[in-house]
């Protein structure tokens, strides 16, 4: 039998499959509990709702609670962005606190202009592409392959 309940504890089981009262309210956002109820549940044969105190019979039947029981595709589909965008979020603070050895490395505008000067401008290798060099070879012994 199909079956929504809201815990007191705020999440909501739909056929037995647990999602937090704040997911639930991205999919259904003008869901909420009668005022004073701290749990609820509902499927085809009952509609309680529990105070701390006691229970009362809920509408029956509940429109809003038959579609809630057919939300779980809804439910899944949000998780899963939810969770992909947290590794999303994720990979870039990886990214910024360890900077991979090709970031690390002269830009090749820098070779290049290094080159120039050396070569066809006649500049001392000391001024010019011993400076580049340099960098390249500590990017190399920090970050070996």
């Amino acid at each position: 039998m199909n079956t929504f309940r809201h815990t007191p504890d705020n999440v909501i089981e739909i056929n037995g499959e647990q999602f937090d009262l704040e997911l639930f309210l991205e999919v259904e956002p003008e869901y909420s509990l009668p005022d004073g109820c701290v749990s609820r549940l509902y499927n085809e044969e009952q509609h309680i709702l529990y105070t701390s105190e006691s229970q009362t019979a809920g509408e029956l039947p509940w429109a809003d609670g038959k579609r809630y029981l057919t939300r779980i595709p809804d439910l899944r589909l949000m998780q899963e962005m939810i969770n992909d965008e947290k590794e999303y979020i994720e990979s870039f603070k990886e990214r910024k606190s360890e900077p991979t050895r090709e970031q690390k490395y002269p830009q090749i505008n820098d070779l290049i202009v290094a080159m120039w000067e050396h070569y066809v401008e006649g500049r001392p290798a000391e001024e010019t592409i011993n400076i580049v060099q340099e960098r390249r070879l500590k990017v190399k012994e920090k970050y070996p392959k």
